[in-house]
């Protein structure tokens, strides 16, 4: 079998070859250091340089000396007649000692150049480093053109195993780019390809499971495995650098050094910042000054493999430094929550987010399944707007419901809590009615969520027994009570279309709240009910002002319930505004269907037989894919006019229509009477004035009409 002889070569460093000798050719390079990360083939790249012809060599492998006195002697040795170069291969375990000797030795031989291979640098000032990167993985694999590291793992694998191992070639680049394009770990990867297959061996080293040694016999033992490759060059770091890079390696992240800080909670800044240095001097680390000018360092999969590794064999050391991470990613939740509250320092928390996004979620999994689901909560509620804007609300509800029902009843109270708020956010009363009321002891904010989602689901009565319960004004935040008195006013707001100055005065009030979740929300409530109370006209009014609200993409959800607002106040405004109908409803449905939010209505929809229009303009909205032109569009579509055809319903009092709706669901007076606490004469009252408003002879026309005019508000 020619074709499967193997000659070893440089692949790839040709050009670095030519640079190293370069240097060394320039009298003003008295030391050299050709530096990287292990087994990035440093020997062999300075190995191949300094054999030029011209100079003598005389190379010395300082892999296997324990001490300085062996150091010196076994360049002793090797010298004999001074050289015009001398090669000190891997001196990784000796730089301190060599850098006290190194000088006095440049001193005397002024004719000497030394070329030496180490992972950190001696610090010495005549020092000139050459830094071995590894090889080029590809970012996204082309089946035509392998990346450098996956061609040498190929060439691996087909050659040393006489090519009986079938690879698929994008599971050789995912393996070349888990890897970092370290040569030697390809080659290690190789034999386990050979061994298992390629896809298997993707996944051991996705979770931290070793590969096989090396199976040729004269493999050094430092490069026989990855964790001997690590071993040999980190024996004498600290625990704190050691903890660092544990740390790092559980993440992908490209890490900014405030976020480090930010992330190992109870550690001096100071401490880590000099342990940092030392680990980018060790070649354990990269790191580059990002946009904002902080230092960001980065972990190469070689390293992170290594260090997973680790992890993987030592159980109790996992749980601890993923107990650390999690406290520090708890922290930096709190913090993004923080900064997206601010307008000025929001763009840097969504990038914040969106970096983190995946050690976040991956956090917030480690509590659950640690039993500490009140810290789950937490995090789920401080990262709410996060969810939505990634589209992982779907994710994060599920997550809810699970924590909902733990065994812990303060964690599964917050649980339901959170979903109740997430329902009554969008529209989904009746689910948050149950969820709010089997919260244990709801206290504040959930009080009055509880109330809104009774009132929403007409029952008044219940919502306001709730506000006359809630805690004290003393015992509230000045927000509760600004969001007390106004969800109070709400709930016992009379005709609001009937006294323009009421309803104008609770929109202008809710207009001014300094909280933004607090304006929509209660703008949403204000506007459901001047529908319900038959003032479409008013309704379209505050819907369009929650659309004007600075930044729309912040508040997918609330936009999607004021774009199906104005839809429903023009289907309720008659025919001569249906054509807008449909083109809100599209780009509500466009919002909800990008961000995979939930279905947001209890109550009737706008009939389908309203939407299926042939209208261009429906396509046009929904296929956009940006939230501001959506509420551009609706925003540009004209008012409704003050005065609209009065319909009967409209003439009925508020306790009117209330009564005329609990006969639509099948009440009996005496129940009508008990569910809003007054007499049943006062219903039988009542209930005669209803029928001589809406011209109806009996109980079942007065539930048609009611039932009609609700279809046609929806």
């Amino acid at each position: 079998m020619p074709d499967s002889y193997r000659i070893p070569a440089l692949l790839e460093r040709k050009g670095q070859v030519d640079e190293v000798r370069r240097l060394i050719a320039d009298p003003r390079v008295r030391v050299l250091t050709v530096t990287g990360i292990a087994g990035v083939g440093k020997s062999r790249l300075a190995a191949e340089a300094v054999q030029d012809g011209t100079s003598r060599v005389v190379t010395v492998d300082l892999a296997e000396p324990a001490d300085t006195r062996g150091v010196w002697s076994a360049i002793e040795a090797e010298s004999g007649a001074a050289p015009s170069i001398l090669f000190l291969d891997n001196c990784d375990r000796h730089v301190r000692a060599l850098a006290d000797e190194l000088p006095a030795l440049l001193n005397r031989c002024p004719g000497l150049t030394v070329v030496t291979t180490s992972r950190r640098a001696f610090g010495l000032y005549q020092e000139c480093l050459f830094q071995v990167h590894p090889l080029p993985t590809a970012s996204t694999p082309d089946i035509e053109t392998p990346s450098p590291a996956a061609r040498l793992l190929l060439d691996s694998v087909e050659t040393r195993f006489r090519g009986a191992t079938s690879v698929d070639l994008a599971i050789v680049e995912e393996i070349a780019a888990a890897l970092g394009g370290v040569p030697l770990a390809l080659e290690l990867a190789a034999a386990a390809i050979a061994r298992f297959g390629a896809e298997r061996t993707l996944r051991r080293i996705e979770s931290g499971q070793p590969l096989p040694p090396s199976p040729f016999v004269d493999t050094p033992a430092r490069h026989r495995t990855i964790r001997d490759c690590l071993d040999w060059g980190t024996s004498d770091l600290d625990p704190l650098s050691t903890d660092l890079l544990l740390q790092i390696a559980t993440s992908d992240v490209l890490t900014d050094l405030e976020e480090v800080l930010l992330l190992l909670c109870g550690q001096q800044r100071d401490a880590i910042v000099d342990r940092l240095a030392d680990l980018v001097n060790r070649s354990l680390l990269d790191h580059a000054v990002a946009d904002n000018g902080h230092y960001t360092y980065v972990m190469s999969g070689f390293t992170r493999t290594c260090l997973r590794q680790l992890l993987f064999a030592d159980p109790e050391s996992a749980l601890r430094i993923r107990a650390m991470r999690a406290a520090g990613m708890s922290q930096l939740a709190a913090r993004i929550a923080r900064m997206l509250d601010d307008p000025a320092r929001r763009p840097a928390a969504v990038q914040l987010a969106e970096r983190w996004h995946g050690d976040l979620v991956a956090t917030i999994d480690y509590f659950t399944i640690q039993g500490e689901a009140a810290r789950a909560v937490r995090m789920l509620r401080e990262l709410e707007d996060v969810w939505i804007e990634r589209r992982a609300f779907t994710w994060a509800e599920a997550t809810l419901i699970r924590l909902s029902k733990t065994a812990d009843p303060t964690a599964a109270a917050l649980g339901r809590e959170l979903l109740g708020h997430w329902a009554l956010r969008s529209g989904r009363f009746a689910d948050a009615v149950g969820l709010l009321t089997s919260a244990v002891e709801p206290t504040g904010s959930a009080v009055w969520r509880l109330a809104v989602a009774c009132y929403e689901m007409g029952d008044t009565q219940r919502a306001r027994t709730l506000i006359d319960s809630a805690p004290p004004a003393t015992a509230r935040t000045p927000r509760e009570r600004e969001v007390g008195a106004l969800v109070e006013a709400l709930v016992h707001v009379d005709r609001p279309h009937d006294g323009e100055g009421d309803w104008q005065a609770l929109r202008d009030r809710i207009a001014a709240l300094p909280h933004r979740r607090d304006r929509l929300g209660l703008l949403a409530v204000l506007g459901r009910t001047l529908l319900r109370a038959g003032a479409p006209q008013h309704a379209h009014e505050v819907f369009r002002l929650a659309l004007r609200t600075p930044d729309p993409a912040r508040n997918p959800v609330e936009m999607v319930v004021a774009l199906e607002g104005c839809a429903r106040a023009y289907h309720a405004a008659g025919e001569h505004y249906s054509d807008h109908v449909p083109r809100l409803s599209a780009a509500a449905r466009w919002i909800r269907d990008a961000y995979a939010l939930p279905q947001l209505t209890d109550h009737v929809d706008i009939p389908d037989s309203t939407l299926d229009s042939h209208d261009p303009a429906i396509s046009t909205v929904g296929s956009v894919l940006d939230i501001d032109e959506a509420v551009a569009y609706a925003l540009s579509t004209p008012p409704l006019p003050t005065e609209l055809p009065d319909s009967p319903v409209s003439r009925l009092t508020k306790r009117q229509l209330e009564i005329a709706r609990l006969v639509t669901e099948g009440m009996t007076n005496r129940m009508i009477a008990s569910r809003l606490g007054i007499a049943e004469w006062t219903v039988v009252n009542h209930l005669r004035q209803v029928m001589t408003k809406l011209d109806c002879p009996s109980r079942l026309h007065v539930a048609l009409v009611i039932k009609q005019q609700a279809q046609q508000t929806a």
